[in-house]
């Protein structure tokens, strides 16, 4: 029976690819029936999942069976070895054979029944240890406590008992470990298992330096000249161990050594396939190392020699395709190690990044398929019996499962070569999907060379891909991709390149009879075949078969596929660009004006077609509009045909460039419409082709055409003329007149005159023509304020000369419309209002005129307003109370660049706040000039809530349009309950050595009774009369009044004497802190005390010392 195709030995085992890590048996834990030991297993599986394993934790089970161990040879000397590197040695090393076996015991120090457990643990253990023996594999003992930890006095209990049950288990201290669990601990479970995956992770170094060194023992009994094979092996081993152990330095190391060794085998024809197999796995850990060391030019050289060194090393010439398969791999799988890599932060360039690897790796695979055509071709059948029979149970990587663990310098069997080989081959050649392959590789290498922006290798990747699909018959895949570089190489001038894509595309879209393809692709082709192929299409005809490939197809299924598509709705009207330097027709413009100020159309056009085409149409787009030239044009072959047309500007092209965008040749018949869209560029070196052939006398004529594809559309001189008037910069909510004035400039009346306001951006923008309107200022309910735009004709508008539906010679008409902006221009944009005028003249009245023109309007405010918060000594407040007088102090600062007029501001406030005194602003500013009033509230309750809204009503100085009301809503803040407040009524100045009256008055807002100490303290610059310390009690709601007498003797701005209330009872909500902030905040710290004048003092005082 004929086996599957393995080829196992080119794609690399997954063991060799995964990073090796340590295998550490979990043996002890019954995940299913105990919580606990559920919750342990689950901790270490965890790090698995957070990407920080050091080692490949395994659950052993009781039915577990270890590897088979393999008994020790006494001598290596008789000894020939069977095969380089055996295939299920890295498996066992990394999944079932365990560095380090954990067995997880619950026993707590305190146990009550200690000595039983303590003897059942040291039975497994020694049981675990007898099942183990002959191995290097370490046990370690984990304790799992769910005990709180032991006391300080009672650490000997457990040292004493670990101890004992160490000497029982027959341990290393070091392997007695313990894991805390408990309700405490449960939330610092990952903690403990990372400590013990590390001390894990240390046995097993210990384990892996016991192997490294019996290893290194065998190797030093081995000969060179017998052992050739052994030496490979055993490095290589030694290489693994180092690499499970994380020493990544010392496996390179190791894995260098045994690829050099290599050298020293002999290479035939039976062993040149597992020695290439082998070698190739080496390099690959040895590169994959150099990534991990930060050392991608080592890696990057290493992978090159091995390259080098093997590539000329084909083995059996009749198995060639198999070396083209093998050097594949090795570009395809080191193409992934560095793609890897980068993804992990490895820097890449242009010049040295995947895709030359993976592009290199398809190369070698249609090199493979090339050998496949010539060795394969004649090979019919598989050969009997299945010569390829337990390929997949070989021991050796690289063996062939005809002669598993021959020597290379046995005689192999010819018989079972030749069916082996034959095996090979058909699998080869019935089984491969070359074309997939290669596939894959360069849509690998085309991700790769976009990300480095290598725009050209990608395109001719695109084009390899597509020829890849073609020749697996996926036509389809292949035209879409043609496609898309044609039009590149369009754009690029390469037209040798469209000329050699154009030819297997038209194949593609013939096969898959694509009508638009191959309608557009015809146009490109040949031009010899071009005409018979469009005229058959366009009359519902199958075109002429064409043969590109040697793909073999049924015409009669063609032919149903062609009429079931032509017959299509969607194929009725097609449309194709065209590029005048590619296609079967050249074509140039020039649009000019004439001695008339008439624009002029001319289109130049060359056909390229064998014989006479008659176009149903020729039309042009200039602009926005459509132009038509002519109809049923005839081209001759190879001669110059123009073609003129006037073109009529509309309204919309008047003082702006039209262009010609494109030209359109129409084909027509009864079946089908076909439009040839010729698109023109500006720049005329666009439409040369990079190679020029020699040219003939036409090509000279049409060379010396000078194409014009753009004109300015000057405005005839107008009749009208148009006046606008206004002072920019408008204020912000003002009503701003802009005066339109309209004169009659021609020897005739005009007529059917309206007027067109439109702003594009109308969004924050009123309009009204009532001036009473906007004199009254309502702009809530007011029926005259509109929106943009506004229409009206003449006969709605005010007239200041004539009268009636038309306007006289020199005739006038003038008109005031107001706009409003309730939003300002952002700095450097400006509102655009269109203004236009439409109206007939009296030589054509059919002929609607008009005359534009733009007001730029910019917004500006016509003032800042911010406010600022004091309390009663005029300091800045953050933070407010109820029932505490604040100044409110609004500031207006104008930045208007014209003068403006206050007329009235005030305050609105809430209800739950007091309003004790406000000043009024009523004056003119101009720029930089600023203005402020101050209102004195009080807030009765604590809450959140908003100060108020600030209202200003102003207008522009010498405006007659009334005011403008500006509102700014005050903040909102959080007020706080004020317990107690003082209050200091104080003479607004004092006079040196007079004696004056000072009132403090202590109120209680609580519900309860307050005892505080009134402090008095001295000053140097006065003498004062009351109490100097005192103890009171505020009851609820009630005010305390402390008179004093003080006499001044000092002159300037004096300190007062400090007044210190102290808090003697406890209260919610009510602190020594909250006095102390409430004294800085409500009462003067200084006055100002004037001097006496010259001879009243020495009277004053003898009156003071009579008093005294």
């Amino acid at each position: 029976m004929m086996s599957a195709p393995n080829y196992d030995e080119f794609d690399f085992p997954i063991e060799l690819t995964t990073q090796p890590l340590p295998v550490v048996g979990i043996c002890g834990l019954d995940t299913v029936n105990n919580a606990i030991h559920c919750n342990v297993w689950e901790a270490f599986n965890n790090i698995r999942k957070q990407n920080r394993p050091l080692v490949n934790f395994k659950l052993i089970t009781p039915e577990h069976e270890f590897p088979t161990r393999k008994p020790k040879k006494s001598s290596y000397e008789c000894y020939i070895p069977k095969g380089i590197l055996k295939r299920n040695w890295m498996d066992k090393h990394m999944n079932h054979a365990p560095a380090v076996i954990i067995m997880f015991y619950d026993l707590d120090w305190n146990d009550p029944q200690w000595a039983e457990k303590q003897t059942e643990c040291a039975s497994r253990v020694k049981s675990l240890k007898l099942t183990l023996e002959g191995r290097h594999t370490k046990v370690a003992l984990v304790l799992i406590q769910q005990e709180p930890p032991i006391p300080s006095g009672e650490e000997i209990i457990g040292g004493d008992k670990s101890l004992a049950l160490i000497q029982e288990c027959e341990l290393n201290s070091k392997y007695l470990l313990l894991l805390p669990y408990n309700t405490s601990t449960a939330d610092q479970m990952q903690g403990y298992v990372l400590n013990l995956q590390t001390t894990f992770h240390e046995m097993c170094i210990v384990y892996f330096n016991q192997l490294i060194r019996d290893v290194k023992s065998h190797k030093s009994t081995l000969i060179k000249t017998i052992h050739a094979y052994l030496f490979i092996r055993h490095t290589f081993k030694m290489a693994f161990y180092a690499e499970m152990k994380g020493e990544f330095l010392a496996a390179h190391k190791y894995y260098n050594q045994a690829y050099l060794l290599f050298s020293d085998i002999k290479m035939t024809h039976t062993n040149i396939h597992e020695c290439k197999v082998v070698a190739s796995y080496i390099m690959y850990k040895m590169v994959s190392l150099l990534f991990v060391l930060n050392q991608p030019r080592d890696a990057i050289q290493t992978f090159h020699s091995h390259v080098d060194k093997y590539k000329f090393k084909f083995g059996n010439e009749l198995l060639l395709f198999e070396h083209h398969a093998w050097l594949s791999r090795q570009y395809a799988v080191f193409a992934d190690l560095f793609e890897s890599t980068i993804r992990n932060g490895l820097p890449a360039s242009q010049a040295r990044h995947p895709g030359f690897y993976y592009q290199q790796a398809a190369k070698h695979c249609i090199n493979r398929r090339t050998a496949r055509n010539s060795l394969c071709a004649s090979v019919t059948a598989y050969p009997e019996p299945d010569p390829l029979q337990g390929s997949s149970t070989l021991d050796y990587y690289g063996q062939r499962p005809w002669r598993p663990g021959k020597l290379s310098a046995e005689p192999p069997d010819p018989k079972k070569e030749r069916d082996g080989i034959q095996a090979l081959q058909w699998l080869e050649k019935t089984r491969v999907d070359h074309s997939m392959i290669i596939i894959g590789h360069l849509g690998s290498a085309m991700a790769q060379f976009n990300t480095y922006r290598c725009p050209r290798m990608k395109k001719y990747l695109v084009i390899q891909m597509a020829e890849e699909y073609l020749s697996s018959r996926d036509y389809g895949k292949a035209l879409t991709l043609m496609s898309h570089m044609l039009g590149d190489y369009k754009n690029e001038h390469w037209t040798r390149l469209v000329d050699d894509i154009t030819r297997p595309a038209l194949y593609c879209a013939f096969v898959t009879a694509s009508v638009e393809e191959y309608l557009t692709l015809s146009l490109d082709t040949d031009k010899v075949s071009t005409l018979v192929n469009l005229t058959r299409v366009m009359n519902n005809e199958m075109p002429q078969a064409i043969q590109y490939t040697n793909h073999a197809h049924n015409l009669d299924e063609l032919k149903i596929l062609w009429i079931k598509n032509l017959a299509k709705s969607d194929n009725a009207n097609i449309e194709v660009e065209m590029r005048s330097e590619h296609a079967c027709v050249q074509v140039k413009t020039r649009l000019t004006v004439d001695e008339e100020a008439k624009y002029m159309l001319t289109v130049y056009l060359r056909s390229h077609f064998i014989e006479p085409v008659t176009f149903s149409s020729l039309s042009c787009t200039i602009g926005d509009s459509n132009l038509l030239v002519c109809t049923d044009l005839t081209l001759p072959p190879n001669q110059l045909v123009e073609c003129s047309a006037e073109f009529i500007p509309l309204s919309c092209h008047i003082n702006t460039e039209v262009t010609v965008s494109h030209v359109t040749l129409g084909l027509e018949t009864a079946f089908r419409k076909l439009a040839l869209k010729f698109m023109i560029t500006k720049d005329p070196l666009k439409d040369l082709p990079l190679w020029r052939p020699i040219e003939s006398k036409s090509d000279l004529e049409m060379s010396n055409i000078v194409p014009l594809h753009s004109v300015f559309i000057v405005p005839n001189t107008s009749e009208m003329s148009l006046d606008i008037t206004h002072d920019n910069p408008a204020l912000l909510l003002e009503w701003y007149p802009i005066t339109i004035k309209l004169t009659n400039q021609s020897s005739h009346p005009l007529s059917s005159l309206s007027l067109v306001l439109t702003c594009p951006d109308s969004d924050n923008i009123d309009l009204c023509e009532d001036s009473q309107h906007v004199t009254n200022n309502d702009s809530t309910n007011n029926p005259a304020v509109a929106k943009f735009p506004l229409n009206r004709a003449i006969g709605e508008l005010a007239p200041k000369q004539d009268g009636g539906e038309e306007m006289g010679q020199g005739g006038q008409y003038e008109t005031i419309v107001y706009v409003r902006c309730t939003a300002t221009t952002p700095e450097g944009a400006a509102k655009l209002i269109n203004v236009k005028v439409s109206y007939s003249s009296y030589s054509d009245p059919s002929v609607l005129l008009t005359k534009e023109s733009a007001v730029k309007l910019n917004v500006t405010k016509p003032f800042d307003i911010s406010s600022s918060f004091l309390s009663n000594s005029f300091e800045p407040i953050s933070v407010f109370h109820s029932n505490e007088q604040i100044l409110i102090q609004p500031l207006i600062q104008c930045v208007s660049p014209w003068s403006i007029v206050i007329e009235d501001t005030f305050i609105s406030i809430p209800d739950s706040i007091d309003m004790k005194h406000e000043t009024k602003c009523c004056l003119e500013l101009c720029k930089g000039q600023a203005v402020t009033c101050i209102a004195c509230v009080v807030i009765k309750e604590p809450r959140n809530l908003c100060l108020g809204v600030f209202t200003v009503k102003w207008r522009r100085k010498d405006s007659r349009l009334g005011t403008v009301t500006s509102c700014i809503e005050l903040p909102r803040v959080d007020v706080l309950p004020l317990p107690i407040q003082l209050s200091l009524n104080l003479p607004a100045h004092g006079l040196v050595r007079t004696p004056m009256t000072i009132c403090y008055t202590l109120y209680n807002y609580l519900n309860s009774i307050i005892t505080v100490q009134i402090v008095m303290e001295s000053s140097e610059a006065f003498i004062f009369s009351g109490y100097k310390q005192v103890v009171i009690k505020l009851v609820p709601d009630s005010g305390q009044e402390f008179k004093f007498k003080i006499y001044p003797q000092l002159s300037g701005l004096v300190a007062l004497p400090g007044f210190k209330i102290n808090l003697l009872s406890k209260h919610e909500g009510l602190t020594q802190q909250t006095i102390d902030d409430m004294l800085i905040r409500s009462i003067p710290s200084h006055i100002y005390v004037l001097p006496q004048p010259k001879g009243i003092e020495s009277s004053q005082q003898a009156q003071l010392v009579m008093q005294v």
